[in-house]
């Protein structure tokens, strides 16, 4: 039967989905700890990433607090889910990343009405109504085959209800094909992932262990007159065999053992590295910076830039290196202890660059204000002249008299004189 929430429509402009592979870390970790711990509550969380036209990634996921209604639907915390939305805006600014799916765990039919429902709940606190949603299917983990991620990824879609009012519309969901994308830091992660998820084998606990040696003991004792003399060379290839349960190393035996021949080889590496360099500057002539008895004049193919990157490499040797303190020996016989030159001179020039960046800031933010006052007062200068040249024009020019023979004309002058163009008679 054809799932009701699917849509058959074409869309006008398929969408290209990126979708990065911390996404399915935070996902299948997010499941494994609400499996181990025993959660009630249902598995919802949000995605979020950026969109570039038809082309959109997934990039983050994080896990969204819930709430189970009376009528045991699932209720997302709005309060949690705006906060922890306008987190992760905050961090992720450069590029900006918003909110782009939802994901929960669903069976390979499709999505289901509680899947909308979750769907039309986050389009309503986020405001957004493209909003994906990623389907996880638990039961295809144990069944994976030609490197099928268990996921499905659907594009939420309004449409019209078949018989409803006019203006209604309901959501649906259209099943949309993706490509994981991975950058380089991701590509770290997911091969450490890969590496520790090989030792993570379920260790048995000690009181399982004792019951499994036990049991081994009693039906061993039990069906040992039955094989006496029968099967001595098959249990001498037991006690030999170097699989057994006593030969095996626990997972975190593994992981240390990992971690010590990798240090190791990085170590042999940098050794190796170090007698090449030797080698090289063994092999060059005597230099006259080096020697004062030396006249030679370096020879034409010198390679400049690897001296001075051996030279840059050189410097920064004694602030790797742990500094040995100096004791200085007092008269009285008491010690006291100093720190090394080359490492006080390397925080006194750390802390006069950080206040210098301070100074420096603070000149800038100074130089700001000063200018802004500068903008203000020469604003206020131009108003406050332009009114005085206004009132000394309106008084100079007086009012334009009756024409009919009045004393006063309509204006005052500048001195409270009566002033008027009129003329009343002669002068």
């Amino acid at each position: 039967m054809a799932n009701p929430l699917l849509t058959t429509k074409a869309p006008d402009a398929a969408l290209s989905v990126q979708l990065h592979p911390l996404v399915l870390l935070t996902i299948t970790d997010y499941i494994t700890r609400h499996i181990s711990r025993q959660q009630p509550q249902p598995i919802v969380g949000a995605v979020i990433g950026q969109q570039n036209g038809r082309t959109v990634t997934l990039e983050h996921a994080y896990e969204v607090k819930t709430d189970l209604h009376h009528q045991n639907s699932i209720l997302i915390n709005g309060e949690f889910f705006t906060d922890r939305l306008e987190q992760y805006k905050d961090v992720h600014k450069a590029p900006a990343l918003d909110l782009q799916a939802v994901f929960m765990l669903g069976s390979v039919g499709g999505p289901e009405d509680e899947h909308a429902r979750v769907v039309k709940q986050v389009q309503q606190l986020s405001g957004m109504d493209a909003v994906m949603l990623v389907l996880f299917h638990a039961e295809m983990v144990d069944q994976l085959q030609g490197g099928k991620l268990p996921i499905t990824l659907y594009e939420s879609v309004l449409e019209q209800q078949d018989g409803g009012e006019a203006g209604q519309q309901e959501i649906k969901f259209r099943e949309l094909s993706f490509e994981v994308e991975t950058g380089e830091a991701e590509m770290i992660a997911v091969d450490f992932v890969a590496t520790g998820g090989g030792n993570a084998t379920a260790v048995p606990k000690a009181a399982e262990q004792a019951q499994a040696s036990s049991t081994a003991e009693a039906s061993g004792s039990k069906t040992a007159g039955e094989k006496k003399g029968k099967g001595k060379g098959k249990s001498k290839e037991e006690d030999t065999d170097p699989d057994s349960a006593t030969n095996v190393l626990s997972p975190e035996d593994e992981e240390l053992i990992a971690s010590l021949t990798a240090k190791a080889n990085a170590i042999k590496m940098l050794t190796q590295r170090i007698n090449l360099i030797r080698s090289y500057l063994q092999s060059l002539p005597p230099s006259y910076l080096t020697s004062t008895d030396s006249t030679n004049a370096p020879a034409d193919d010198t390679n400049y830039v690897l001296l001075r990157s051996i030279n840059a490499l050189l410097s920064r040797l004694p602030l790797l290196a742990p500094p040995s303190p100096i004791s200085n020996t007092t008269p009285d016989g008491q010690g006291e202890l100093h720190i090394p030159p080359t490492l006080a001179s390397a925080a006194a020039k750390e802390k006069e660059d950080v206040h210098l960046t301070t100074l420096l800031a603070s000149l800038t933010r100074s130089i700001a204000e000063a200018q802004s006052l500068s903008s203000k007062f020469y604003t206020v200068t131009r108003e406050k002249n332009s009114k005085d040249r206004n009132m000394l024009s309106g008084g100079g020019r007086g009012g334009s008299g009756s024409g009919f023979g009045g004393d006063e004309g309509y204006g005052g002058g500048p001195f409270g004189a009566p002033g008027g163009s009129g003329s009343t008679g002669p002068p």
